[in-house]
C-alpha cells in the first residue's frame, strides 16, 4: 500500500494528514506500507493484526503513534521511530514478537502502558534522554529482553513494567527516579546485580520479587519504605542493606530467600511485618541495633531454626520479654563491647538529665518527638517539641527514650527511681 499525501475528491484537493483508527485492522496479507510526510498521526489499530507486515518506515512528520497502531504485527522485525515523535500509546507494539531491537528517539516524552508489551523477540532497546515515564507494563514479557539503558529524565517506572522479562541481567536505575513501582521487575530470573540510586524513597511491593539470580542489593538511606514481598523467593540473595531510614520491614520482603546467611536491621525500625524472613533457612545469624525490639507478628522468622541474634546492651530482657524469644530461646545475646563508646558518640547529640531521675528529664535541645517506650517495648507516653518531659508518673524501673531529632532517631535508656 502506497498512502498518498493528497487526495481529490469533487475537485477538491484534501492532504492526508493522519492515519485513521482501525484504517488497516487485521489485513493479514499486507506486507508493505509507503506513509507520505504529510502524515502527522497514526490512529489507534491503524495496523493492528497485519502479520503478513515486515517492515515499515514512519516519516519525520509523524508526531505520534496511537493505541495499538501496530499491536500482533508478529512479522514485524525492525521498526525506526523517527524524532517528531512525541508519544507512544499504550499497547502500541503489543505482541511484536519478531521484532529484534528498538531505539526510542530523544522527542519522545513518554512511553505508554503495554507499549511493547510480550515483545519475546525484543533484546535490546535504548531509551532516548526526553522520556520522563515508562508505563506499566511496558516491556513486560520481553523474555529475550537482554539490556535496556533508562536514562536521566526518566522520574517513574510503572507496575510491572519489566514483569517476566527473564533475559535482562542487569539494570542500572538512574538518579532522576524516586519510586520503583509494585512488580516493576518481577521474575526477571536473569537480574544478577540491580544499583539503586539515592533519589528513590520506596520500593513497591513484589518489585524485585522471583528474581532469583540476584546475589546482593545495597539499599541507599533515602528509601523509607520497602513494599510487602519486595525482595522475596531472591533463593541467591547472600546479603542485603537495610539502611536507617526504614522504619518498617513489610510482610514477605525477604520470604524464601534461602541463600541469605546474616541479616542487620537497624535502631530506625519499628516493626517487622508477618512472614518477612519465613523460608530464609540459611540464615545463621541477626543483629538487631534497635534498641526497643522491633514489633513482630507471627511467621515473621523460620522456625524452628539455629540462628542467633545480637541486641544493643541493656536491651537483652526487653528482647527476652518480648516475641523474639519465642523464636530464638536462650539464643539472643547483647553486644556490650562498643557501649561505652556509644555514650560518649550519643552525648554528642543529645543530652539526658538526670539520670537517674525521681521524674523531670531535661534535654539538652529541643527534641520534635519523644516517646517513652517501656521494656516490653510498648509505648506509654508521647511528647512533641519538648525540651523537657515528666515521667513522675510511671512506675520505678527503666524506659526507653525514642527521640527524633533532625530527621534521625535516637534512643536513650532513663532510669525512673
Amino acid at each position: 500500500v502506497v498512502i498518498p499525501s493528497s487526495v481529490t475528491n469533487n475537485g477538491t484537493t484534501y492532504s492526508v494528514t493522519s492515519i485513521g483508527g482501525l484504517a488497516f485492522y487485521e489485513c493479514s496479507s499486507l506486507t508493505s506500507v509507503t506513509i507520505p510526510n504529510s502524515v502527522t498521526s497514526i490512529g489507534g489499530g491503524a495496523f493492528a493484526y497485519c502479520s503478513g507486515l515486515t517492515s515499515i518506515t514512519i516519516p519525520n512528520s509523524v508526531t505520534s503513534i496511537g493505541e495499538w497502531a501496530f499491536a500482533a504485527c508478529s512479522g514485524l522485525t525492525s521498526i525506526t521511530i523517527p524524532n517528531s515523535v512525541i508519544s507512544i500509546g499504550a499497547d502500541a507494539f503489543y505482541e511484536c514478537s519478531g521484532l529484534i531491537s528498538v531505539t526510542i528517539p530523544n522527542s519522545v516524552t513518554s512511553i505508554g502502558e503495554g507499549a511493547f508489551l510480550e515483545c519475546s523477540g525484543l533484546t535490546s532497546v535504548t531509551i532516548g534522554n526526553s522520556v520522563t515515564s515508562i508505563g506499566e507494563g511496558a516491556f513486560a514479557y520481553c523474555s529475550g529482553l537482554i539490556s535496556v539503558t533508562i536514562p536521566n529524565s526518566v522520574t517513574s517506572i510503572g507496575d510491572y513494567a519489566f514483569y517476566l522479562c527473564r533475559g535482562l541481567t542487569s539494570v542500572t536505575i538512574p538518579n532522576s527516579v524516586t519510586s520503583i513501582a509494585d512488580y516493576a521487575f518481577w521474575g526477571c530470573s536473569g537480574l544478577t546485580s540491580v544499583t539503586i540510586p539515592n533519589s528513590v524513597t520506596s520500593i513497591g511491593e513484589g518489585a524485585f520479587q522471583d528474581c532469583s539470580s540476584l546475589t546482593s542489593v545495597t539499599i541507599p538511606n533515602s528509601v523509607t519504605s520497602i513494599g510487602e514481598w519486595a525482595f522475596s523467593y531472591c533463593i541467591s540473595l547472600t546479603s542485603v542493606t537495610i539502611p536507617n531510614s526504614v522504619t518498617s520491614i513489610g510482610g514477605g520482603v525477604f520470604e524464601g530467600c534461602s541463600g541469605l546467611t546474616s541479616i542487620t536491621i537497624p535502631n530506625s525500625v519499628t516493626s517487622i511485618g508477618e512472614w518477612a524472613f519465613w523460608g530464609c533457612s540459611g540464615l545463621t545469624s541477626i543483629v538487631s541495633n534497635a534498641v526497643v525490639p522491633p514489633a513482630i507478628g507471627i511467621e515473621v522468622f523460620p522456625y524452628p531454626n539455629t540462628c542467633n541474634v545480637t541486641v544493643p546492651c541493656g536491651s537483652l530482657e526487653a528482647y527476652i520479654a518480648s516475641l523474639w524469644n519465642g523464636y530464638f530461646p536462650s539464643r539472643i545475646e547483647e553486644d556490650c563491647s562498643s557501649a561505652l563508646q556509644e555514650v560518649v558518640e550519643n552525648t554528642k547529640e543529645v543530652v539526658v538529665y538526670p539520670n537517674p531521675t525521681r521524674g523531670k528529664v531535661v534535654f539538652d535541645k529541643a527534641v520534635e518527638r519523644v516517646e517513652v517506650i517501656d521494656l516490653v517495648g510498648k509505648t506509654i507516653q508521647t511528647y512533641e517539641n519538648a525540651s523537657e518531659i515528666n515521667i513522675g508518673a510511671l512506675p520505678a524501673g527503666v524506659y526507653h527514650l525514642r527521640m527524633s531529632l533532625e530527621d534521625q532517631t535516637i534512643t536513650r535508656m532513663v532510669i525512673k527511681e
